[in-house]
């Protein structure tokens, strides 16, 4: 009877977190769609490459989709069970509110160090693949929308322009080139009979240097007053328009890092940070050692935060979703609402305060789950039938 049971309340559970999982990285995921659109739009970008950056976000919002999930799924089956009678029909056979919760805890167990195995390198490399992937469409990683007689100002500070450009978009004729110095104080007009863009990649992960290939052209060189001061003939010419070390800097973040690269990270960031304070280095130079040393560890503790979370979540939602009796205690599921919003409220206050300094990052990760345990400790023991 009581292996019955647990299979029952476990394969009750997990339809509702299925949906309620979907529902949120689908929800989550629209927030970024207004730009994944704009890079169909402009860019040209193909259904598959697409599709790969939808499945890759997806991934990413698993830490955050999964907890929330999990705990309406939980209130949502308790409070079914509830109005359908079936707790006290579970009760009736002597059944205590720990054995009924046992389905609930192996469940959330399961569903946490999945998510923390996931987390490990799947999570990173998908954030990583992501946001490298809109660099490379973004940050003039792929000209697709170069055409034909028309004025292409993606590239910073420049104006490019080709009478005729090849179907793929990479090989150009009668090229007409206006760039900009950073101070704005100087321009140069390039004409080209011919052209090409060059791409090399380095690696998978990271953005390609590119650069425009010039045949047979001239460079004229102007004052801020638009007076020619120089005029340079040439056979072939290279023009860098991307360089990938730039994009390094964007893409080298923690979030994309494994666990095992952020321990090694985390230890050379606490050496560094060490050997300031034991040599009395400037004040500005140790603060900015303690802030990345902080932030590297606000990452990696998040990620076993995550853990706790689901675990507490779903403790949470089993002690507020049972109902004393049908329609009884109707005001639990704002309750619990309540105590998300709270809860996710003082969590990421916390973490600003670690990320700034000012608080240990193990103290702001884990600080709320402590705090979240003896509220859901308190809701179960005040739970109507004794055992």
């Amino acid at each position: 009877m009581i292996k019955v049971t647990t299979r029952y309340l476990a394969s009750t559970f997990l339809p509702p977190f299925v949906l309620g999982f979907v529902f949120f990285v689908a929800f989550l995921i629209t927030f970024y769609m207004f730009r994944i659109i704009g890079l169909i739009v402009n860019k040209g970008v193909d259904v598959l490459t697409v599709l790969t950056m939808v499945m890759n976000l997806s991934v990413s919002f698993f830490p955050l989709a999964v907890p929330l999930a999990a705990f309406f799924a939980t209130i949502y089956t308790l409070n079914k069970l509830s109005e359908d009678s079936e707790i006290i029909a579970m009760r009736s056979f002597g059944m205590t509110k720990l054995r009924i919760y046992m389905p609930f805890l192996l469940s959330s167990l399961l569903i946490a160090f999945t998510v923390h195995s996931l987390y490990s390198v799947f999570i990173p490399k998908a954030n990583a693949a992501f946001k490298n992937t809109i660099v490379k469409l973004t940050s003039a990683g792929m000209l697709t929308s170069i055409k034909s007689g028309q004025f292409f100002t993606d590239i910073p500070n420049a104006t490019l322009f080709a009478e005729e450009v090849s179907d793929d978009g990479n090989n150009f004729k009668e090229v007409f080139l206006h760039l900009l110095d950073k101070s704005k104080t100087e321009q140069r007009i390039i004409f080209a009979h011919s052209g090409s863009l060059i791409k090399v990649y380095a690696d998978q992960w990271h953005a390609p240097n590119l650069r425009l290939h010039l045949n047979e052209g001239n460079i004229i060189k102007m004052d801020e007053t638009g007076k020619q001061v120089e005029k340079i003939l040439f056979k072939e010419y290279d023009f860098p328009v991307f360089n990938s070390d730039f994009a390094t800097t964007l893409l080298d973040k923690d979030s994309m890092k494994t666990n095992a690269e952020l321990v090694k990270i985390i230890e050379t960031k606490r050496i560094k940070y060490s050997d300031a304070l034991k040599e009395k280095k400037e004040a500005n130079v140790i603060k900015d050692l303690k802030l990345t040393y902080f932030r590297t560890q606000v990452e990696l503790f998040s990620r076993y935060a995550t853990v706790p979370q689901i675990i507490l979540f779903i403790f949470l939602g089993f002690s507020l979703g049972i109902k004393r009796g049908r329609g009884g205690s109707g005001n639990n599921s704002a309750r619990a609402l309540i105590f998300l919003i709270s809860y996710y409220i003082l969590y990421f206050f916390l973490i600003s305060l670690a990320q700034g300094g000012k608080l240990d990052p193990a103290v702001a990760n884990f600080g709320p789950s402590v705090l979240l345990f003896f509220i859901a400790l308190h809701f179960y023991k005040r739970l109507d039938w004794a055992g």
